[in-house]
């Protein structure tokens, strides 16, 4: 059974989840793999999970003689290795969920990639199929937002790549209508409050415009924004705080994972890059801690004085 995140929240809100037939309301709600084997069902349906619990033997007094109870399991298990974390780089395009299924048949990248052989289950020796490898998304991007999405099958790694603390930088190109002004960009790169949410920082930069500059009315300008909360549509909220509409927006960059040359709609596998290498580049510095530092930088006292002319009469 395949769901989004959002869908499986309305689900245990719903009452449609139980645990040894007693209904589970709260989606933060945690069980052990032992609890997980007294029974979930989902809408009335029992979910089906793989036995991975230790092996039991039988007592020598009983018909069985020995013989290992959990045989057959055991020699399903004999093919797993441990799990190696893959990353893939995926170039999402605009109309497209994140999302492993969507209810309403909308579409989905996980399902197209899917479908495209990314995480494919693949032969063993004995020549039996391998269990699919489950794909997750690593963070989000609205519907209509393009560009770079991380997949991998590690939930351990995706954790720690979208936990707030670790600020890890997430940079986009943004085309926006409207007029760019020096007191607009200051407001993102110092951070603003909107409807009590607080949104840090930014770095800003302008793209260089040739020829898209239209005289005397609106613009269509292409900025560069980097940032390192990744809060849900922390971009277009603030621009729009700032009456600037965003007409598309790409992300380039995930910490050090780049978008490149990859087509939209298609995926590469890249070799794992750990958090420690991915923390490397620091704390973003934007508008205030910008200014701070160069308010705290000594002066030159045998810096260049300008040439002052004196006008003789």
């Amino acid at each position: 059974m395949q769901m989004s995140r959002k869908s499986a929240d309305m689900l245990i809100q719903a009452g449609q989840v139980t645990l040894a037939n007693e209904m589970v309301l709260d989606p933060g709600y945690k069980i052990s793999i032992k609890e997980a084997y007294n029974g979930i069902k989902v809408a009335g349906r029992l979910l089906r999970l793989p036995d991975v619990r230790p092996k039991q033997k039988a007592s020598n007094n009983n018909d069985t003689d020995g013989i290992d109870l959990n045989a057959e399991s055991a020699n399903n298990q004999t093919d797993m290795q441990p799990m190696r974390t893959r990353v893939w780089l995926a170039h999402k395009l605009s109309g497209e969920l994140v999302a492993e299924h969507d209810p309403e048949g909308r579409p989905s990248l996980i399902e197209r990639l899917q479908r495209g052989g990314v995480g494919k289950a693949k032969r063993n020796k004995k020549g039996k199929h391998r269990q699919p490898i489950h794909l997750k998304a690593v963070g989000r991007l609205d519907m209509i937002t393009e560009g770079l999405i991380l997949i991998t099958n590690d939930g351990q790694y995706k954790r720690e790549m979208e936990l707030p603390s670790n600020g890890l930088y997430r940079t986009y190109r943004v085309r926006v209508h409207g007029r760019i002004s020096p007191g607009k960009l200051k407001a993102l790169r110092n951070g603003m409050e909107i409807n009590g949410n607080y949104y840090k920082g930014m770095k800003v930069n302008i793209e260089t415009n040739k020829g898209n500059r239209a005289k005397g009315g609106n613009t269509n300008t292409w900025l560069r924004i980097t940032c390192v909360e990744g809060k849900n549509r922390q971009i277009r909220r603030t621009l729009d705080h700032l009456g600037l509409k965003v007409t598309r927006l790409i992300r380039t960059n995930f910490g050090d994972y780049n978008l490149d040359t990859i087509p939209p709609g298609l995926a590469i596998e890249v070799p794992v890059k750990s958090l420690e290498s991915h923390k490397k580049r620091g704390k973003l510095e934007t508008g205030r801690k910008v200014a701070q530092k160069k308010q705290n930088e000594p002066k030159d006292q045998d810096a260049a004085v300008p040439v002052q002319w004196i006008r003789h009469q």
